[in-house]
């Protein structure tokens, strides 16, 4: 049984630290890194397997395996660790607050000390609140000297860039590292303080490779969900963030770093160092990141998860101490874990399911909304066509039919010249007076009616020509004046067209005190008084 409580708890601990903390982690990286995404995976998950194999050189593990391996835990109290942290966990997963598996085992194997007379120690958790405010004046600092540094250095922005991204991903193996040395040294000195004989350390890297590529399809999506929330990080917040992490995991993983300062090593949240490292860098540049609430939720879970995990872990051994009848027995136990385990995973694949399901219904309705979009403007475009396409013809029929009036008007005028030529030919061939007199007042009578048709045609032709130009202008006058006449239109619009009396008298066959009086007569219907004038109030309307 202890090699499957071994596998448990490191199942565990590396499950909810990928599904919870790893994507708070990594994904501040992931909007700023030059590198493509299976690339950003392999160089995270070997760093992380090669740091957990070395982990051994930190006092993590040293520290583990002296606080909790004279404890001699059977299965049954590591069960009821496990359980108790699981507990606590989901309670904080319910109200939205992301717990660390971390702290609540230790916090769960407090309360295993506690019961069983050795004492507690308060060491542990106070080097868990003062990881996340070491964290925050590094990333302070680091994040003033880039911006200082890089401000007054004369590199050209492409090439300062380029070092950027360059420093960016030594930056995410060193964090990776730092990590793997920190959480190797607990996994490690977590499975030795309960195992009585040497295990293999192969069966940790194991279960945290298995652990690394099962979750890796949630990884991904969850490192996206917060690389939005990152995605507004300028590269030296994201720099001084995460060297910031990077060395506050390192200097809690070596007593001789927290010796100064009179705490041990102790492994540390990675969700809380990344949010106090953001912290540190939004007081360097004065500015605001992550929500308050975030802040808030952070606080919370570091005092609650190993402070919850000890209380829950105690009352859970002590009813099994007062138990004599065998009513929580380790079965019980036993079958709770694997239940609540399974619950968990299926809550969990559930979520994830919705979560694509969303998604899903999202990118749908985008598309739907794009179609639509997209078929609305066809709809547009083609009326647009449809109606150029209707002004071309029109314009075409009018120039086809003038082309024929000036045909028909040509055809027409040679038959009349024809007629008149034919007139004077007879006039000039006769003798007799009174046939003469009778062919000059034919040739009169036939100018005279002439004259007057071309004059009705052209005024005609001119006449609609000017109204098709002046379309609105004829429409607003007869709905604002009702009354005018045909003619006292015609007056106005050649008044708007800025003709003389005399021209208009020619126009409209009239004489020029005739046009005068018709200008008088269209004053009084128009309600102008004696000052105004009647071409500027035309022209305005």
């Amino acid at each position: 049984m202890g090699s499957f409580c071994l596998i448990l708890f490191v199942c565990v601990a590396a499950f909810w630290f990928l599904a919870n903390e790893y994507p708070t982690l990594f994904g501040i990286y992931v909007p700023a890194c030059a590198v493509k995404r299976l690339t950003f995976k392999i160089i995270v998950s070997l760093t992380l397997l090669l740091s957990v194999l070395i982990s051994g050189i930190s006092d993590v593990t040293s520290n583990m395996s002296a606080r909790f391996g004279d404890l001699s835990m059977d299965c049954q109290s590591m069960m009821v660790v496990v359980l108790s942290s699981l507990i606590v966990l989901i309670l904080l997963k319910i109200f939205g607050i992301r717990g660390s598996a971390a702290y609540a085992l230790i916090g769960g194997m407090e309360a295993c000390r506690v019961g069983m007379g050795h004492g507690g120690n308060l060491s542990w958790f106070l080097s868990f609140l003062c990881a996340p405010v070491m964290a925050l004046a590094l990333s302070y600092v680091v994040s003033l000297l880039l911006r200082k540094t890089l401000s007054r250095s004369h590199i050209h922005l492409l090439t300062l860039s380029y070092h950027l991204r360059q420093a960016l991903i030594f930056c995410l193996i060193f964090t990776a590292f730092a990590l793997g040395v920190n959480w190797g040294g607990f996994l490690m000195g977590g499975a030795a303080s309960f195992m009585s004989e040497a295990f293999p350390p192969f069966i940790v890297l194991a279960v945290l490779a298995s652990a690394l590529v099962t979750m890796s399809p949630f990884m991904r999506e969850m490192s996206d969900e917060n690389a939005g929330e990152y995605s507004d990080f300028s590269i030296y917040t994201v720099l001084s963030a995460g060297l910031a992490t990077a060395l506050t995991l390192l200097v809690f993983s070596f007593n001789q770093f927290t010796g100064f300062i009179g705490l041990e090593a102790v492994p540390l949240s990675a969700s809380s160092l990344i949010y106090a490292s953001v912290a540190g860098a939004e007081l360097s540049g004065r500015s605001r990141l992550i929500e308050t609430e975030k802040y808030f939720k952070e606080i919370i879970a570091m005092v609650i998860t190993p402070t919850g995990a000890l209380l829950i872990s105690y009352l859970i051994s002590e009813l099994m101490g007062k138990n004599e009848d065998s009513l929580m027995d380790f079965t019980v136990l036993s079958a709770a874990m694997i239940v609540l385990v399974v619950l968990i995973f299926f809550g969990y694949a559930r979520r994830q399911r919705r979560q694509k399901e969303m998604t899903e219904r999202l990118v749908h309705s985008q598309q739907q909304q794009i179609y639509e979009n997209s078929r609305a403007l066809n709809d547009m475009q083609l009326k647009v066509v449809i109606s150029e396409n209707q002004a071309l013809h029109n314009a075409v029929e009018m120039k086809r039919q003038e082309v024929m009036n000036v045909a028909l008007s040509i055809v027409e005028q040679r038959e009349y010249l024809e007629s008149l030529s034919e007139m004077v030919r007879k006039l000039s061939a006769s003798d007799d007076e009174k046939e003469r007199n009778a062919l000059i007042t034919d040739l009169g009578t036939s100018l005279k009616q002439r004259l007057s048709y071309d004059r009705d045609v052209d005024t005609a032709y001119f006449y609609a020509q000017a109204e098709s130009l002046h379309e609105d202008f004829n429409a607003k006058l007869s709905e604002n004046f009702p009354d005018l006449t045909q003619q006292e239109r015609r007056l106005a619009t050649l008044l708007r067209l800025g003709f003389s009396s005399k021209y208009i008298s020619t126009l409209m066959n009239i004489t020029v005190k005739s046009v005068e009086i018709s200008r008088y007569r269209l004053r009084q219907k128009l309600g102008l008084s004696k000052g105004d004038n009647l071409v500027n109030f035309i022209k305005s309307i």
